[in-house]
């Protein structure tokens, strides 16, 4: 039986061919009824069930009545035209809030955290749960309803974009969206159907900058190129947008927003009882007895891995611990007896293993190192770092350890983008097995740490909303202007010549051929005018570079063209 009052979805009813029907419009299904549930639909908001069946059998037979709204309570329970009883309706779009979408879905930011290793989808998780405090969080996904306070699934997803544009446009403004957060990963046709067909300031964040071959590279290029003028990345390092430098001369889409760390539970605790725990987990007791190198992240290649087991063999006094996965091949030989590896642990566990560490070691020369999370959450431990001159590494621990040269490449390799030798790192270690020096910088990186907060990376993603919002209201259109690619007489050089010609700027000294000195423009500037109506100006960079072969030159006729076209705007 139909649960009621209940609040129902926009809907849009109406009859055709002597027939009734509902549209809900919050899911894109079109329901037949009869006259029943149309009144029942009508009056299930404000009626309580009982009440409803009274009202409605004072008009039509009460077993038919019962039988109508038994079928609505199958509805209900599907989350079509009702909310579902056990769920929670999505809030009121009148709030004062920001409503952010999320198209990547509840499965994917929404694991349980306890088993998350990567720390992309750690810093993606903490983001929705920070953002949640500030603004309404939209994920992708089903059952429809509230997850936590503050974040809500909505059967919303890119391929319903790709069915039908308008339906998801549709579907935004219902809600009053302010906005879409996505994350970029290096396959490029996920986000290229909001760039083309949703009207929101995107912002995307861009946590692997390179790596898979040049993939990462591209992807990057082609959403810069599609990105409008109130669309941005954020990179939680300045070594993102220093390094599309080196690709587009104009990285302003480019904003900093750096990952936070939870400092109540990545903090300084006793490191005797903490190496027990680790000790009583592995059964080897060197982890009391010595001092201790620790490292954690995936034991693979690019992260370091043969270098922190070469750093183990230089250092046999010391002891060296690993915690992640263990991704290395079966066949690599006998690891040295002072490393340990610890396994994977929960994340809970994390602060206990972190502070089994005396010193943390994180060689990392992956690809994608544009922050280097764990190195942060080790610092917040009180764990002095020791890291390679590279990426977003240094940007984390700025004096609060020991940064020692890195060569970078100038394409990945491999999935590696740098060099570090075990040699440097090794000096590193060294400086820092003084005890008055290692404590020292220890509550130093400590101090740095728990100024990276996941609020303050919430707060300056709803700034960067707002900004944008902004930008996108102020959008003026640009004139329609015509462009003619014509020849033209040059009197003089008694030769024609190809020639733009600006045919609706003013109502004289237009003509085919241009006899008379009037609004003539270079085929360069021409095109740009041309394709500026419906590309953006990365977009038509691209083509004028293609043809001039001077990205330079490029850039500055669409400087020019946009700049004409903003004083007529």
């Amino acid at each position: 039986m139909l649960k009621s009052p209940t609040k129902t979805h926009h809907l849009h009813k109406f009859r055709y061919n002597d027939s009734l029907y509902i549209a809900d419009l919050d899911v894109f299904r079109l329901v037949e009824v009869n006259q029943i549930a149309w009144d029942a639909v009508e009056l299930s908001p404000t009626l309580e069930t009982e009440a409803l069946i009274t009202h409605l059998s004072q008009t039509y037979p009460r077993e038919l009545v019962l039988e109508t709204l038994e079928l609505l309570r199958n509805f209900q329970d599907t989350g079509l035209i009702f909310y579902s009883s056990s769920r929670t309706p999505l809030p009121d779009s009148r709030s004062d809030r920001l409503k952010i979408y999320v198209p990547q879905g509840r499965n994917e930011w929404f694991l349980d955290p306890e088993s998350i290793s990567s720390g992309t989808n750690v810093a993606l998780y903490h983001t929705i749960q920070s953002l949640s405090k500030f603004a309404d969080i939209y994920l992708s996904g089903e059952p429809e309803g509230e997850i936590t306070q503050g974040v809500y699934t909505i059967r919303l997803s890119a391929e319903e974009l790709q069915e039908s544009p308008r339906r998801f446009n549709q579907r935004l403004r219902q809600f009053g969206a302010s906005g879409i957060l996505a994350y970029q990963n290096h396959r490029t046709s996920e986000l290229v159907p909001f760039f083309r067909e949703v009207n929101l300031p995107i912002v995307v964040q861009n946590h692997a900058p390179r790596g898979h071959a040049g993939q990462a590279i591209n992807a990057t290029l082609l959403h810069h190129a599609l990105m409008h003028p109130y669309d941005a990345f954020t990179s939680p390092s300045d070594s993102v947008a220093k390094f599309y430098s080196k690709f587009v001369g104009d990285t302003r889409h480019f904003h900093t927003n750096p990952n936070g760390v939870d400092s109540e539970t990545f903090k300084p605790l006793n490191k005797s009882k903490a190496k027990a725990t680790i000790a009583n987990i592995v059964q080897d007791k060197q982890i009391e007895e010595k001092l201790t190198v620790g490292f954690l992240s995936r034991f693979q290649p690019e992260k370091g891995a043969h270098i922190f087991i070469q750093l183990a063999e230089m250092h046999p006094e010391l002891l060296f611990l690993v915690g992640g996965k263990f991704l290395l091949r079966p066949t690599y030989e006998k690891l040295p007896d002072n490393l340990i590896y610890v396994g994977f642990l929960p994340r809970k566990q994390l602060p206990t293993l972190y502070n089994a560490f005396d010193i943390y070691c994180f060689p990392s020369m992956a690809a994608e190192e544009t922050f280097g999370l764990t190195l942060l959450e080790a610092m917040a431990c009180g764990v002095p770092p020791v890291v390679p001159q590279f990426d977003g590494l240094p940007d984390v621990v700025g004096d609060a350890g020991i940064i020692v040269p890195a060569e970078e490449f100038s394409e990945d390799m491999a999935g590696f983008a740098a060099y570090v030798s075990a040699t440097a790192l090794s000096k590193g270690i060294t400086s820092l097995l003084e005890n008055d020096f290692r404590h020292k910088l220890g509550q130093r990186a400590r101090d740095r740490a728990v100024a990276f907060t996941w609020d303050d990376n919430a707060k300056r993603l709803i700034q960067l909303f707002e900004k944008l919002n902004r930008i996108k209201q102020n959008q003026r259109t640009s004139p329609d202007l015509s462009v003619a690619f014509v020849p033209h007489f040059d009197a003089f050089q008694n030769q024609l010549e190809s020639r733009a010609l600006l045919l609706n700027l003013t109502p004289f000294l237009e003509t085919p051929l241009q006899l008379k000195r009037g609004y003539i423009q270079t085929m360069e500037e021409g095109l740009a005018l041309t394709l500026l109506k419906r590309r953006t100006p990365r977009q038509v960079e691209a083509v004028l570079t293609h043809i001039l072969g001077d990205a330079s030159q490029a850039s500055k006729i669409v400087k020019r063209v946009q700049n004409f076209l903003n004083t007529l705007a």
